[in-house]
């Protein structure tokens, strides 16, 4: 059965079907979108979809044509933070967050900052496209990588690349896209992709490199974009679909998503394909709010995560050392090259335990151990190698 992406027209393309007259934000009572069109609403087909209608937006609609039915139903949980009365991030965190969770997501920050030459840009208004460019493709490089590390095939985000590559770049000039990023030196480590509507942000794709997973970089990048929010007088922001723990922990409004089918009443095939849809959502829904999809959710990640287990017991590890301890017959290698790619990880996991910063150590083939390594701070030392390898201790 056809559909549309009421989220995804609204935000990217700033038309939707002639039915949607007018969208006004419930929390800041501002008219954001009133539609052009005056055409008379047809259905392209005997039913049809409209998904991820936001109940945020009051949605003024014309009268159907006589031929037309309408049918709604709720389909996912969204969450947003609403930024009325929160004058600070640490204002904020102190509302939603105990001193302990504090404590740790301003260590996380302070962790990366020590570790790496960090900073953060939000492209917003103004972008090189060189640059634009470079960010793109990294950004898609990283999220492929996050799609093989979860375990997600066909990931939509990715088959649909080229629309945000051909279109976001102009978006951001206008001020209707942005990117938040992460960089280490030069390379962008978490990139969080933002559509825009007027004082409303809807974070759409977030990304990270997974070389850099100890330092949750996903909160930091979080804690700058809600300061970067209070200081332009942002009013919204909202997430992407998927009810997650983080979600809840963070935001301080939950709303729902609609779906909205069209049938014609003239039509048995429509009727029954209008039926036979919102049977089936209405059945997904109801698992949902069991909790079912969630434990399911849990099952796999508990699984993936006993899998990963295993496959760490022959993977690159990293092993303390006393920092007196003299290991010889060693060769100074540029981890930086792609043919370390593998040890990166590692380091970084080191780097994260140890308060070393990247800039500060050096790394060491051990010749006499194949696939063994040797990494030197300033104050630490480790041996890199798989379990079956670690014979210097």
């Amino acid at each position: 059965m056809n559909s549309t992406n009421f989220f995804f027209d609204a935000y990217t393309k700033k038309q939707l079907p002639t039915y949607y007259r007018q969208l006004q934000n419930k929390y800041t009572d501002e008219i954001v979108f009133n539609n052009a069109n005056n055409e008379e609403f047809q259905l392209p087909e005997t039913a049809f979809v409209v998904k991820d209608v936001p109940d945020y937006f009051k949605v003024t609609t014309k009268e159907l044509p006589k031929n037309i039915k309408r049918q709604t139903l709720i389909q996912y949980p969204g969450f947003l933070i609403n930024f009325k009365n929160v004058s600070s991030l640490s204002d904020y965190l102190n509302e939603r967050f105990g001193k302990s969770s504090r404590y740790k997501l301003r260590r996380e920050q302070k962790k990366l900052e020590q570790c790496f030459d960090i900073r953060y840009e939000m492209y917003f208004g103004t972008i090189d496209k060189n640059e634009y460019d470079f960010i793109m493709d990294e950004f898609y490089r990283l999220l492929e990588l996050r799609s093989l590390e979860k375990g997600i095939k066909d990931n939509v985000n990715l088959t649909t690349q080229h629309f945000y590559r051909a279109n976001v770049y102009q978006m951001i000039l206008d001020k209707k896209a942005s990117f938040y990023i992460i960089y280490n030196g030069k390379m962008p480590i978490d990139i969080c992709l933002n559509f825009h509507m007027k004082d409303v942000i809807f974070q759409y794709i977030r990304t990270y490199d997974i070389d850099y997973s100890k330092f949750n970089t996903g909160y930091t990048d979080l804690m700058k974009q809600i300061e970067w929010c209070i200081a332009n007088q942002i009013k919204l922001i909202t997430f992407s679909k998927g009810d997650f723990y983080w979600k809840r922990r963070w935001c301080n409004t939950v709303y729902d998503y609609h779906y909205h089918i069209f049938f014609k009443k003239s039509s048995i095939s429509g009727r029954l394909k209008a039926k036979s849809y919102y049977l089936a959502k209405v059945m997904k829904q109801y698992v949902r709010e069991k909790g079912l999809i969630e434990k399911y959710h849990e099952f796999m990640v508990k699984s993936n995560r006993s899998k990963k287990v295993a496959e760490d017991l022959s993977s690159i590890q990293h092993k303390s050392i006393h920092y007196e301890t003299d290991i010889k017959n060693i060769e100074a290698i540029d981890y930086k090259n792609e043919k370390f790619d593998f040890l990166r990880r590692t380091i970084y996991d080191f780097l994260y335990e140890s308060d070393e910063k990247q800039s500060e150590i050096a790394v060491y083939s051990i010749l006499d151990q194949p696939k063994s390594y040797l990494i030197i701070g300033k104050k630490s030392k480790a041996v890199l190698s798989n379990t079956s390898n670690m014979t210097i201790l």
